[in-house]
């Protein structure tokens, strides 16, 4: 089975969006707890790790 590009990952995307929404959230006025948002985020990336089948590449 090949690997497929990192920039198709689900879990990259994921974890760039919530990089970008954390470094942004006090603009926007909405602040989550920093518990809160590891919590969160580790129950996302393991949600994404059960549903993936193949392995990423750096290509």
């Amino acid at each position: 089975m090949g690997k497929k590009p990192f920039w198709r990952s689900k879990t990259f995307w994921v974890n760039l969006i919530a990089v970008i929404g954390i470094m942004t959230q006090t603009q926007f006025g909405f602040v989550i707890s920093p518990e809160e948002q590891a919590a969160l985020l580790g129950v996302i990336n393991l949600i994404l790790r059960a549903v993936t089948k193949e392995p990423i590449g750096l290509s």
